[in-house]
Formats: C-alpha cells, structure tokens, sequence
C-alpha cells in the first residue's frame, strides 16, 4: 500500500507536465488553411518545421522553448489577393503580370513599389515607349492579403529615325543598313543597344582592327514634318522588291493597328523619334593582300591568319605567317614559303606554295590531305569500338620523299583486346529487383559500355528510394576472364535494401473549401512508403477537376523510419461559365451556354450544364458526379439530358435520367448498378424505356502520366422494360502492352449480344474510327442494324526518331441479324497510321483500306487524339 501511494504521489508530480505541455503555431498572417496545426505534437514539430520552411509563403520559422511550451513562430510573406491594372492600352494585362511576376495566391517577396515601377517602365521601353510613366500601389491588410494598383501612363510610341555613329568616318546609311536600323520601325531600347555587337564586327570585317565602339543611349527628338515611313519601314536587307514592300508594308500596317495614335501623329508630323547613338574608335584601316596564292582564297588565308581578331603587331604578324604555313603544310604543299611585309597600313604576305605532294595510302596514291586522313583514322577507331575494342587507339605514320614530291601515309593502330560485358549477376531475394536484372541481362553479352552500368546503377537507386529503402545501398564487384582477344567482365551485385520506411504524416496545405475528409478520400496510403502512392494521389487530385494546382513533397524522418507528404493545393474557381453564339445553314441561329459549379459543399460534388438551343432544336445535359462518394470505395455519375444524334439510317431524340454508381474492388476495378429513364423519337415512332443493369469496369495503367503498359476491360449486363423489353450483354477488352524495347503491341476484343424487342438505336453496326476503319461510319450491319457482333482489332506501334511513331494495324468484326448465333459475314480492313506521342496521349493520322477489291480507291482517313478503347 505504502508503494503504491508512493507511485501515485510520483505520478502527480509528472501530470501537469505531460498535461500542460504543448506546441502552439503563431504566425504573423494567418496560414492558409492546412491540418498542421492540428497535428504538431511534442514528437513531431521538428519535422512540422521543417515543413513550413519548405512553403514558398514562408519566409522565416524560429522555434522557442519556455515554460513547457514549445512555440513555433512562423513569419509569412503577404499573399496577393488582387491586382487591377489602369491605362495599359499597349500591352496586355497577362504580358505585365509575367514580366513582373505578380500572380494572384502568389507570396509578394518585393514590397517596394519603387522597384516595380521601374521593372515595368523598362517592359514599355522595350516596346517603344520611352517616356512611359508608372504607380504602384500596394496595401496589405491585416491578415497578410495585398492589394496592388498599378497605374500606367504610356506615353507616345518612338520610332526609330536612323543610328547616329560619333567618331565614324562611313556613311551613316551604309551602317544603318548592315546593322538592320530601319527607320520608321518601333524604337526599342533592348534591341537598339545589343546592335552595338554587330557595330564592332563590321568594323572588323572592313579592316578597322585596332576599333572599338559602344553604345550611348537614344536620342529622343520631336517630328519636324511628317514621317511617312512609319507606314512603309523598308529593309534594304531583304534583296528581292515584291517580297521588300509586302514586308515593309505589313510592319507598316501593324504600327497602326498596335499604336494607331502614336502612328497618325507620326504621319502628321507630331511624333516622336529616337536615334541610337553609338560611339566609334576607329583606329587605322588596314589592308592585307596575297600575292601567289592559288590553292587558298584571299578570303580563306585572311581567316586563317586571324589577324581581325588579334590586331597588327610583330607577334601577330609573326602567328598570322606561322598559322598560314601550317594550313598549307596540312594540304601537302611541304615547300612552301610565306613572306610578309608592312608598309604603314599596308600589309602584303607573298606566297610560294610549291608543288602538292601526294599521299601513299594502301596502295591508292591520293593527294595529301591532313584533315581527311584523320577523320579516316576517327572512323577505323569508331569502328573498332562498336566491334568492342573499346582500348583502341591509333596514330598517323607519315615519310616524307621529298625528291618524288609523295608521303608515305600509315595508320598505327593498337586495338587490343575486345571489352565485352558478359553478365551481371544480383544477389538477394527481392523479386523486383532481380526483374531489374533479368532485363539487363536479355541484352548481354554486349560490348563494354559504362552507360549500361550507370543506367542500371540509377534504376536500382530508383527502385529502392522509390519503395521507401531509404537507407538502401548496393556493392558491385567485377570480375575479369581473359581469353586470347577477349576481356569478358562479369558483375555481381549485391543490394543492401535496409529498413523499408514506413508511411508517415499526411499534411494537406491550400484547401480553402474542401473538407479535409474529402482530402483523405483522394490520398493514397498503404503501410509503407512509395513513389506510385504519391503518382496515384496526385492523379486523384489532378483527376478531380477541383485544384488548378497540385504539389507533393516528402520528408525523411530518419529517426522513426518514416516519410512524410505535405499535399500543397490550390483549388480552381468553383463556377465557371460560357456563352456563346453562332449560326449555320443547317440549324439556323445558335445559343450555346456552359455552366459549371465544382465542389459543391466542399466534398467534390461537380455539377455542370450544357444547354444548346437553335431554330430547329433544343438539346440540354445537366451532369452531377463525385469521384469519391463519402468513402475512397464509392463514386458516382448522374445525368438529366435531352439530346439528338444523327445516325447513318435514322436519328435519335431522347430524353431522361441516367445513374451510376460504382464501388472500387480494387484500385483499378470497379462495378456497380445503373439505371436510366428515357423517352425516344426515332423513325416515326417512339418508346419510353427503363434500362438498369450491372457493369464491371477494369482500367489499369502501369505508370498515370506515361504510361508503357495499359489494360481496359468492361463487362455490361442490361435489361431494358418499358414500352419495349430486350436484355443486352457486352464485353470489351483493350491492351497495350510492349513487346521489345522499340516494339508495343495494342489490341481490342469486343462483342454483344442482344435479345427481344431491341429497337435500331440499341443494335449493333460497324464501321468507322473505333471499328473497321476501312468502312464508313455504321455501314456494317446497315438498314436495320445486327443482334449480336463481334470485333478485334491489332495494332504495332514502332517508334520513329523521337516521340514520332509508325502504327500498321489490322481491323476484323462482322454483325449478325440474330442473337442465337455468331456473325457469318466477316469483314476486314487494312492500313497504317502516323503520328506523336504526347502527355494526352498520342495524336494520330490513320489511313485505313476495306478488304475488298479495288481497295485503294476506297481509302479513309481519320485523325484520332488519345487511346481508342
């Protein structure tokens, strides 16, 4: 008893520690709404630090201990709420916002409005407004929002009346034209002032190699008298007349749709010029001239002796003659004698180039050639590389016979011993890994190549982190087996995974109005860490359609094996709309209007309208659907629609209420009930009909944003009552799957049937982009439409030079008239298609041939974006 009042009394004394201690976030402005907050306890606030120094709206995060509290003061940058812009008529809204990046959510870093007046006065100086004016306002309120008022007084466009050259003794419009200063172009000052680069390779060009030349500024000046070329700012650069004027007139045309007051002042004498003034040494002219070259060009030794870039000096003489006689040995003229001499600015190099010698090479007698001899040699040891010997060496052997004016030419060239990498082994237990190994190996033996080790290196390093083997490492050893020309290595792995890091906290930042359940709904999580669960939870969030914004970044917790996710969020507008107007032949005059609410009461509940209304009809679709339906199992789509479709032997109007509902078996399987109400006008007739059923729906993709293997599988079951009774019952299969490295395979297994009173609009037809391509759309099975079909579909996908790809592919499927049997008139359709592969899929161009006689005369084509299912 004594012990045990003793133990209680202790436990008192601990009570209002553990009680009372606690961790509390202050922050200047208030944060954006995250669970944080909520979940920072004494054992975890180092990494909740972490974490807010990680945001890019946090500027500082301090941590301080007192009186058994542990507080963290966070100091956060003002977040920009709005920004209103007054007297840009020149530049567009979204251009300022860019240059200046000023982004509404985005964290301002600069508040001083000094900085970006000036940041946008530069913008208009570079679109030629010289003297444009601006005021920024900025206003933070007390929860850390900024509003900013930007003002813009533009001022008069500047157009460009010629370059002013000081100190230069050429002609002002000569230089004008080489350095591309088009008077009556718009002046901007960027532009103007790079010119100053091109102004001292003229120069040198004309032999002025002791100049140098910058540039001052612009000269602004007032019209005097109308300035006509603004409407027509001819480059004498471009040669040919008719395409000059066109161009000259299209630049004109566009300073007056862009600046039209600054244009027709310009034009009336009231505008504004400005004149680059660039300052020039120029320093003396040389002139250099070769006397008894025939081999080389003027041009050519000119170059060669590189005296524009170097000057005239001595020394430079002396390299200039050295560089020239080593070009000329290099071409066989081994007697030759290069002389030069100056005479003030004049500067003569007599040559004497003697006779070619020829090359003795194999036998062939070729005239001597240093360059092309050692790009041979480059080629014999490319080749020998790619047969293995990758040690291979070799050198250009030359003997000079002066008196018969020939060169014996020999390669030496030591190959040793071919490189080859023979295996490379793995040992250990984890299957993934070993499956690494195994498709190296299909590869090998192979020539030696520490690209294929490094590549490998990198996929283990990338499995292991990507599985949460943080403290994953691997040891390789090699081993050498040397026969007589071969040196084969063989590898051994060992991989050392380590603890496997378990899942951590999961911190959700951003999510102004969706419920943090709703949050936990689209987040993937299982016991341990990987890379797929943050691909997976992303394409929830992307999926979704409620956040224009989505980033996951982890966090290692060394210490208790862990790895955390903060999920920065930033959700999209909740209403959207669009109208619009039109009109065509066939329908007359035309309303179309858009209306979409997302995320209605914060738990991902979309709704959007479509109503469409011309002369002759009107067609509607109101959709609601929640992609995780109170739960991470359940979803859901809805459908209240009145819509009209033509079809190749009659049309189609309905209306009613669709609903499906569908549990998530797995993460890529679902099925679930549907159910419809719909009345229907077709061929004269109509029928009220109730549909319910049962589907089950497979889509497997091996990676969500670039995928290499794709599976989609959907088997339907439905019973029609009503006005009409029939049941139909179809399956689908469609896989992408690669073969080789260079090589995917895609193909398509389809087939229903139907039973009872089926009406023309629920038969079964062929033909067109999805099936039979070689047939036209629904011409299989045409008048009246088959009771059962069946349908396959191969494709090979071979990739061309970058994301180009070559599709041959083979179409089969028939139609049947009754349910009880299967299609006995089977067609078929041939051909290929191009086209890229690209983040939606792949963007194709098909042409398809029916398989019947004179089949080319009976080509389609069709333009399809993503995967065909």
């Amino acid at each position: 008893m004594r012990v045990l009042i003793q133990w209680l009394f202790s436990l008192s004394l601990l009570l209002p520690i553990t009680a009372f201690s606690k961790v509390v976030i202050l922050s200047n402005y208030p944060l954006q709404k995250n669970n944080l907050e909520s979940t920072v306890n004494k054992e975890n606030y180092q990494t909740i630090v972490e974490i807010l120094r990680s945001l890019e709206e946090v500027k500082n995060v301090s941590v301080e201990e007192k009186d058994e509290q542990i507080t963290i003061k966070v100091e956060r940058y003002p977040i920009i709420k709005s920004i209103k812009i007054i007297g840009n008529m020149a530049i567009l809204r979204d251009k300022i916002l860019s240059y200046l990046t000023l982004y509404e959510g985005a964290p301002l870093k600069e508040t001083d409005a000094k900085s970006l007046e000036d940041k946008l006065k530069e913008l208009y100086r570079e679109n030629g407004h010289l003297e444009a004016q601006a005021k920024v306002n900025i206003q933070i309120d007390e929860l850390g929002f900024v509003s900013i008022e930007i003002e813009v007084r533009e001022g008069d466009v500047f157009f460009i009346g010629g370059g002013v050259y000081k100190g230069s003794s050429l002609d002002p419009n000569f230089l004008d034209e080489r350095l591309g200063i088009i008077k009556g172009r718009i002046a901007k000052e960027g532009e103007l002032s790079r010119k100053v680069f091109d102004l001292q390779d003229i120069y040198l060009s004309l032999g002025f190699w002791d100049s140098f030349a910058y540039y001052e500024g612009l000269q602004k000046a007032k019209m005097e008298r109308p300035f006509w070329r603004v409407l027509l700012p001819i480059d004498p650069n471009i040669k040919r007349r008719p395409l000059r004027l066109v161009g000259a007139l299209a630049e004109g045309i566009k300073n007056l749709l862009s600046h039209p007051i600054s244009t027709l002042k310009a034009i009336s004498g009231k505008g504004k010029l400005a004149y680059p003034v660039f300052y020039v040494y120029e320093g003396t002219r040389y002139q250099v001239f070769f006397e008894g070259n025939s081999f080389f060009s003027p041009q050519e030794l000119l170059k060669i002796s590189g005296l524009p870039q170097k000057g005239i000096d001595i020394f430079s003489l002396e390299e200039a003659k050295k560089s020239i006689l080593n070009a000329y040995r290099s071409k066989g003229f081994f007697d030759v004698e290069v002389e030069y001499k100056q005479e003030g600015e004049r500067i003569l190099f007599s040559i004497r180039e003697g006779q070619r010698y020829n090359a003795i090479l194999d036998d062939q007698i070729l005239p001597y050639d240093e360059e092309k001899l050692k790009k041979k040699l480059e080629e014999m040891i490319e080749q020998l590389w790619a047969e293995g010997y990758i040690l291979a060496k070799g050198e250009i052997k030359t003997n000079i016979d002066r008196d018969k004016k020939l060169v014996d030419v020999s390669f030496d060239i030591n190959e040793g011993k071919k490189q080859i990498l023979k295996t490379i082994k793995y040992v250990g237990n984890n299957k993934d890994i070993a499956k690494i190994f195994r498709e190296v190996n299909e590869k090998l033996p192979a020539v030696y190549s520490s690209t294929l080790i490094e590549q490998l290196n990198l996929r283990i390093e990338k499995y292991l982190k990507g599985n949460g083997y943080m403290e994953g490492s691997f040891e390789a050893e090699a081993m050498v087996e040397e026969e007589e020309d071969v040196i084969n290595y063989i590898y051994t792995y060992k991989v050392l995974e380590g603890p496997r890091y378990k899942a951590g906290l999961d911190l959700y930042y951003g999510a102004k109005v969706t419920r943090s359940r709703e949050l936990s709904y689209m987040t993937v999580r299982e016991e341990f860490y990987s890379e797929k669960t943050v691909d997976e939870t992303l394409y929830n969030f992307i999926s979704s359609n409620l956040f224009i914004g989505v980033k996951i970044d982890t966090f290692i917790d060394t210490d208790k094996k862990q790895v955390h996710r903060l999920i920065k969020l930033q959700e999209d507008k909740r209403g959207f709309y669009d109208l619009g107007v039109g009109y065509n032949s066939q329908e007359g005059l035309i309303l179309d209007l858009n209306l979409g609410l997302k995320n209605l009461f914060g738990i991902g509940l979309s709704s959007i309208l479509n109503y469409k209304r011309s002369e002759k009809r009107e067609t509607y679709s109101l959709n609601f659907e929640d992609p995780f339906l109170f739960t991470r199992k359940l979803w859901f789509k809805s459908n209240v629609f009145k819509d009209y479709q033509e079809h190749r032997v009659y049309t189609l109007d309905t209306q009613g209420f669709a609903l499906s509902l569908g549990y998530r078996i797995t993460r890529y399987t679902s099925f679930g009930p549907f159910f419809s109400i719909s009345d229907n006008r077709y061929l004269g007739t109509s029928a009220r009909l109730n549909k319910y059923g049962l589907f089950l729906l497979r889509e497997y993709k091996d990676d969500i944003f670039n995928p290499r293997r794709v599976h989609y599988n959907s088997l339907s079951f439905l019973k029609a009552s009503g006005d009409l009774n029939y049941t139909k019952a179809e399956l689908n299969t469609f896989y992408f799957i690669p073969i080789t490295t260079n090589l995917n395979l895609s193909f398509k297994v389809s087939g229903g049937s139907a039973w009872g009173s089926v009406p023309i609009f629920d038969r079964y037809f062929l033909g067109g982009l999805t099936n039979l391509r070689g047939y036209s759309y629904e011409e299989v099975g045409s008048p009246t439409g088959g009771k059962s079909f069946v349908f396959g579909r191969m494709e090979l996908e071979v990739p061309l030079k970058g994301s180009f790809v070559f599709v041959p592919f083979y179409d089969v499927g028939g139609v049947e008239g009754s349910s009880n049997r299967l299609p006995r008139d089977i067609k078929h359709s041939f051909g290929f298609g191009g086209g890229v592969k690209t983040p939606v899929g792949p963007i194709r161009l098909d042409l398809a041939f029916p398989g019947e006689r004179d089949f080319l005369k009976k080509f389609k084509l069709y333009l399809s974006v993503g995967y065909i299912y």
